[in-house]
């Protein structure tokens, strides 16, 4: 259990519990034990006790029996949402002509030929913000322009379309520290530093500081990825009783990481923070900085533009594609103080997307975007034709895994692709795991930890471990059929995305992508359709839980993954439920019901 009530009645993360206070679970009221392990923290029920308490599975996996959809509600589905006619909408486009020679909107030309030093814009998916961004940075060829962009993938993809545009750098946030902070660590760099290492630079004990060595790892991490400039600045662990050692071993490693001569290992967030600190003037190279995915990024990465000391300062992006907030991302266009425009027209989906899109917004978020779509060879289909290639947008790892047990159970010779490559889906960890069910050895590190199969089933109900839950449902789904599965996956594996019948990708690993071919949205993401239910329909005692779990990000995924496609789209059966209840209530009519409320608000049939 990763939360659990301190005597104050306040629920409390696992990594913010101090040892002077008593926790109790939040569904029988046990007293709780504190355990602090290198690779998990939990609170633990007594041997024997608890286990209605855990959270046994958070992933959606595919219901054995689905109820089928019937031929009224398609009709419904088809009349109202995907060949609705829009008379409305209007797209007021401009005079400036591009170099493919269409022209643009007036959205992106007010952008393009904007007076302002300092401009944000919220570019809705699909709404071309590359080619605006382009154009801007064409008509400023005088101007030394720093493009900052959020990975290498889409540095790459930058570069292919800037490549002519000789005043405009292209980087990523780390490549900009690198050049000035990084390379002077070039050779104590590391991906994986943690909790171990901890204990081994700072001399610590393995037993009796474990707890101690999980914090400062922790502070550490989140130090690193803030605008504070010392570690007391940050709110964690101000209660705590261990406050001041865990400050006293950060101060003692931070300072054990600066020197450049000796052997303790630094992680790349390190000299980015570095870099941070050192707020360095970057207005004797750049006249403008231009920040993309503004909307994934952090506060350390705010405060390194604003003290650049450079004039111009463009931030581009999306709130409703933000889907990192599990790594402690945040929106920091709010932040910036600075002249906002909009692009508002996606010329990737249909008006009948962009509608539904509105909707979901609308519905769960409580915003009005007004996108607009622009493709009108777009098209919304019942079933998409899946002996033809198509790409499958999945929210799990453990979905995907279904989808290709289902797709290959019909057709054996199917081609697959994996967007970032078939090794970062771990299959082979399913295999693993169905032979360690059944008593073998493995050299597995997910699983050499543990004693037996059942030990581990323990440990996962008790730490509430995504991943091993999710091993653990798929042995006790497919059994050993996961061997031919898995090895079918492999075997039908391509490298080239064109020679596939199949593109899986997460939802997540699919931002910023265009799909021509046909896509299948899967059915594994956020229920729709009860969410609707307890926003607007029924009031119940379930509700108040209901009204206190921020759903932002979950609905964002289903934003991102149905403004994905440029053709042919079919949804998933959850979000084609919530449609046809949001009609039958008449949805557009319905307010949030209070959680006092008790009265239910009955379906129009």
């Amino acid at each position: 259990m990763k939360k659990a009530y301190n005597q104050n009645g306040k629920l409390i993360p696992i990594i913010e519990s101090v040892a002077s206070d008593t926790y109790t679970c939040p569904v029988c009221k046990e007293i709780l034990s504190r355990k602090f392990g290198i690779q998990k923290q939990y609170y633990a029920h007594t041997i024997g006790s608890g286990d209605k308490c855990e959270l046994k599975m958070k992933l959606m996996l595919k219901d054995e029996i689905v109820k089928e959809i019937q031929d009224e509600e398609l009709s419904i589905l088809s009349r109202e949402f995907y060949n609705k006619q829009f008379d409305d909408v209007d797209i007021e486009m401009s005079d400036y002509m591009s170099e493919e020679g269409y022209y643009l909107t007036q959205e992106q030309k007010d952008i393009i030929f904007s007076t302002e030093d300092r401009i944000k814009v919220s570019a809705l998916a699909g709404s071309a913000k590359t080619s605006t961004i382009y154009y801007y940075a064409k008509e400023k060829p005088f101007s030394k322009i720093l493009y900052l962009v959020y990975n290498k993938s889409m540095k790459l993809e930058a570069d292919q379309t800037f490549g002519k545009l000789k005043h405009i750098d292209i980087m990523t946030v780390h490549s900009l520290a690198y050049r000035h902070v990084g390379k002077y660590y070039r050779d104590k760099l590391t991906f994986n530093y943690g909790v171990v290492d901890i204990i081994k630079d700072l001399n610590l004990n393995w037993n009796k500081d474990m707890e101690l060595a999980v914090k400062v790892n922790e502070l550490m991490k989140q130090y690193m990825l803030s605008s504070a400039i010392e570690f007391e600045d940050l709110e964690i662990y101000k209660e705590d009783d261990m406050r001041n050692m865990i400050l006293s071993s950060c101060h003692r490693l931070w300072d054990l990481k600066k020197k450049y001569k000796n052997n303790i290992k630094v992680e790349h967030d390190f000299y980015l923070k570095l870099f941070q600190l050192s707020k360095t003037d970057l207005s004797n190279k750049y006249d403008i900085i231009c920040l993309d995915e503004a909307q994934d990024q952090n506060s350390m990465m705010f405060d390194i533009i604003m003290n650049s000391n450079v004039n111009g300062i463009v931030m581009v992006g999306d709130s409703r594609q933000q889907l990192y907030s599990w790594r402690n991302a945040i929106n920091i266009m709010p932040m910036f103080n600075a002249k906002e425009y909009k692009l508002t027209t996606s010329f990737r989906v249909s008006q009948n997307i962009a509608h539904i899109s509105n909707l979901i917004i609308s519905d769960f978020i409580g915003e009005n975007i007004q996108m607009k779509g622009f493709n009108t060879k777009q098209t919304i289909v019942d079933k998409i034709d899946k002996s033809k290639p198509y790409a499958c947008l999945c929210r799990t790892n453990a979905y995907i895994f279904s989808e290709i047990a289902d797709a290959l159970s019909k057709d054996n010779n199917k081609k697959l692709f994996f967007e970032g490559g078939y090794q970062s889906y771990n299959f082979n960890n399913l295999k693993d795991c169905y032979y360690f069910s059944q008593g073998h050895t493995t050299k597995n590190k997910i699983f050499t930890k543990f004693k037996d199969y059942y030990s581990m089933m323990d440990y996962a109900d008790k730490t509430d471990d995504i991943e091993l839950l999710s091993l653990i449902r798929m042995v006790d789904k497919y059994g050993s059929s996961i061997i031919d599965i898995v090895d079918g996956i492999k075997n039908h594996t391509v490298t080239k995305k064109e020679l596939a019948d199949i593109i899986f990708t997460t939802i997540h690993r699919s931002k910023g992508m265009t799909y021509a071919i046909p896509v299948y949205i899967s059915n594994d993401h956020l229920d729709l359709e009860s969410e609707y239910i307890h926003k607007y329909i029924k009031s119940d005692e379930d509700n108040n839980k209901k009204k206190e779990k921020d759903i932002t990000e979950e609905i964002n995924i289903v934003y991102v993954a149905i403004t994905r496609c440029a053709g042919e789209i079919e949804l998933s059966d959850n979000i084609k439920r919530y449609l046809l209840l949001r009609y039958k209530t008449n949805g557009h009519n319905l307010t949030p019901i209070s959680s006092s409320n008790d009265n239910n608000i009955p379906l129009n049939q």
